[in-house]
Parts: structure tokens; C-alpha cells; sequence
């Protein structure tokens, strides 16, 4: 199996991507495809006694991380991420890894790979912690608006990752919103409540508020963009002021010094529970193409792991089982209009309309950016929860 990492895109760019390529390599039977800079990138490689199986590929442009995405993408067409993607397009190379700019490998990987059949928007998924072991979280920042539809396929989407990435069996899938109750929520939110609990095939168990979450009382979460990069970037800033307040505590005495050695290890511990770059990163779910997105201030251990989440993904054949989750969701759909399954007016009618709503197609160009990145048809970005989700 064969990798490709973009090697230019992070904040430290390019040491921890060429530390965790070879990391990545030693521990994996993969061959990691190191693109960007190639004298750059062959002076770090060369500190490496050991190299595991890695190689370079030539990319004469990075983008930045503060660059618009489309003119990034449309300008950038030998950067060290359109090489990547279209390493993986043309069969060189089994999944892309990138730590750079969100907003542009979204656009890239839209307009290299297109959709997977019956998918109408992609969503960044990513993994956390919970008391109960973890959770998928969806959508985190590449759709700011959502319909009913577009909820729902990010459940199924997100169940496919779960139980074949993740090995969860029959994941729990939940609705974040501000209540429990089926009524609480926007419109959307209670239409999509309604949706999720007509279809059988689905182990969905209502709406969920956000300090269950980390109870464990679910296996998928599913999102607008603009909520789930609130919840994330607010579950972070609670992770680190927590974090502070307790090395301050510590610190205030010998006697608290002398606990922060004594529970040393079990600090380290929870420390490596809740810190990203133990995990398998952020996985763009929807593209016909295996896309994991990264922090840009990720670790070399982050690269690693997304390098391991990226195998893991391919080798379990996601994308086809995202596409057999989606096809069921379609015939459900089909059931509730035709009277197969329990409906009531509200709910066939919702779902009549949104049935006649064409399916995106898969873009020939980086022109075609679709509207679920912020980005106009002309090209205009539209305001968005930002282009780095997740930071």
C-alpha cells in the first residue's frame, strides 16, 4: 500500500511530516510517498539511519495555510497537495495524509476525486475521547449549512467509519443538539430527529446534549459544520484551560509537587487519552478517495497515525460501504414515500421534497468547488466557521 503525504503543508513543515513518514514506515508495511520540495526534502530524510520505505516525489509549490483555498488549488497546480491527490487519482497511491491548509484540501479533493455516487456534501469527521472509550463526531467545519438530508447522510457516513474503521459494532448515533427532548432544535434539527428515527437500519437513540457526549452514551454524533467546530474548538479550550489550572495547582507548594510526582504516570496517561495526535485524524468522509485531514501543528506522532488510519481505512473499503449505507438510506427513503415504512404527512413530505433535489456530481474542475466549502460557484468565498477546522 502506498501513502501520500503532503510534506510542505504544516505550521513545522517539513520535519514532523518527514519524522513521521519514516515512523509511519517502520511500524506499517506501507510505502510512504514523501511529496514537496524534493532537495528539501532529501537533506531531512538523509539524518534518518533508518528510512523504513520512503520516497520522494518532486512538488515545486506549497500552499499556505493562510492562502484562499480555490485560488490556492487553482493557482497551485504543482503544490505538494495537488500532487498528492492526484497521485491517489491516478492510482499511484492508495490514500493522501495532509496537515495544511483545511480549506484547501477540501477544494482539492472535491475537485480531484469528485463524490462518492448518491453523496451530496462531504463532512470532516473526527474521533474523541469519552469516559466509555470514544466517538465520531461529523460534521467539524466543511459545511456550515445543512438540510435534512445532508444530516443524514453524515450518519450513515459516519456509522461506515465507526464500525469499520473503529471495529464498533451497531454504533449508537445521536443528534447534537440543545435538548433531549424530539421537539428541541431548529426546524432542521427536528426534521432530522423525525428522519433518523424512521429508518430501521439505524441505531439511532434521539438528540444528545453536549456534556453526554463524553459520557460515552453514543458512538456517532452528527452535525452542521458551524456547530460542530463550535462544540470541537470549545471542547478544546476547556482541555486546555483544565490542563493549566492543574500545573498551576501542582506547582503552588512542595507538598503539591510532591503529588504531581506521585501521579505522574496517570497524568501522562490522560494526557495521551485526550491529545489528537494519538488518534487517526480527520478523515474527509464523502470523496471518492481516501482524504485524512490533519492540525497544522500536529506532532510527528500525528502523521504517523494518520498514516495508520489511512491504511486502516483503505483496507476496510470505507468508501464502498459509505456507498452501500447511502444506497440503503435512498431505499428507505423510497419505503416511507411509498407507505412501506411507518411516515406521518410531515416526514414523507420532507422527504419528497428533498428526493426530487438533484445529487451533486462528481467536479471536472477545481471551478465546480462546491458551496459546502464556503466558496461560490464564481469562486467568492462565502463567509465560513474558518479554513482550518479543528484548530
Amino acid at each position: 500500500m502506498r501513502i501520500a503525504v503532503d510534506a510542505m503543508g504544516s505550521d513545522n513543515a517539513p520535519d514532523v511530516e518527514v519524522q513521521g513518514a519514516v515512523q509511519a514506515s517502520l511500524e506499517t508495511d506501507s510505502e510512504i510517498l514523501l511529496v514537496g520540495d524534493e532537495g528539501v526534502l532529501s537533506d531531512k530524510l538523509a539524518a534518518f539511519p533508518k528510512k523504513g520505505n520512503v520516497r520522494i516525489v518532486h512538488a515545486s509549490e506549497a500552499i499556505g495555510m493562510h492562502e484562499p483555498p480555490v485560488q490556492a488549488v487553482r493557482g497551485k497546480r504543482d503544490s505538494s497537495l495537488m500532487v498528492a491527490l492526484r497521485l491517489a487519482k491516478d492510482g499511484e497511491a492508495d490514500a493522501v495524509v495532509s496537515a495544511g491548509n483545511t480549506g484547501a484540501v477540501m477544494v482539492g479533493a472535491r475537485a480531484v476525486f469528485g463524490s462518492l455516487r448518491g453523496v451530496a456534501r462531504s463532512a470532516i469527521s473526527q474521533t474523541l475521547p469519552t469516559a466509555a472509550g470514544s466517538v465520531v463526531v461529523l460534521d467539524l467545519g466543511a459545511n456550515v449549512d445543512c438540510t435534512v438530508r445532508h444530516l443524514c447522510e453524515f450518519a450513515e457516513m459516519g456509522v461506515a467509519y465507526s464500525h469499520f474503521a473503529l471495529g464498533v459494532e451497531n454504533p449508537r448515533v445521536a443528534l447534537l443538539n440543545i435538548g433531549e427532548e424530539n421537539q428541541k432544535g431548529t426546524q432542521v434539527a427536528r426534521e432530522t430527529n423525525q428522519r433518523l428515527s424512521a429508518l430501521p437500519h439505524l441505531n439511532f437513540v434521539g438528540n444528545i446534549e453536549p456534556k453526554y457526549i463524553y459520557r460515552g452514551e453514543a458512538d456517532v454524533i452528527v452535525c452542521d459544520g458551524f456547530i460542530g467546530n463550535l462544540f470541537l474548538k470549545t471542547s478544546e479550550a476547556v482541555a486546555a484551560f483544565m490542563g493549566k489550572m492543574i500545573r498551576e495547582y501542582f506547582e503552588r507548594s512542595s507538598m503539591s509537587k510532591l503529588g504531581a510526582v506521585l501521579a505522574r504516570k496517570a497524568i501522562k496517561e490522560i494526557k495521551m487519552r485526550v491529545d489528537p495526535n494519538e488518534y487517526h485524524g480527520a478523515p474527509l468522509l464523502g470523496v471518492d478517495g481516501v482524504v485524512i485531514i490533519l492540525h497544522g501543528s500536529c506532532s510527528e506522532r500525528g502523521i504517523a497515525n494518520a498514516i495508520k488510519g489511512a491504511q486502516i481505512a483503505h483496507e476496510n473499503k470505507l468508501n464502498e460501504h459509505i456507498r452501500e449505507n447511502i444506497e440503503r438510506l435512498r431505499g428507505e427513503e423510497t419505503d416511507i414515500l411509498e407507505g412501506r415504512l411507518p411516515r406521518n404527512g410531515r416526514l414523507a413530505a420532507a422527504v419528497a421534497t428533498e428526493s426530487g433535489c438533484p445529487v451533486q456530481q462528481p467536479a471536472e474542475t477545481v471551478d465546480q468547488a462546491p458551496a459546502e466549502f464556503g466558496i461560490s460557484p464564481e469562486g467568492e468565498e462565502k463567509p465560513v466557521v474558518e479554513d482550518r477546522a479543528g484548530e
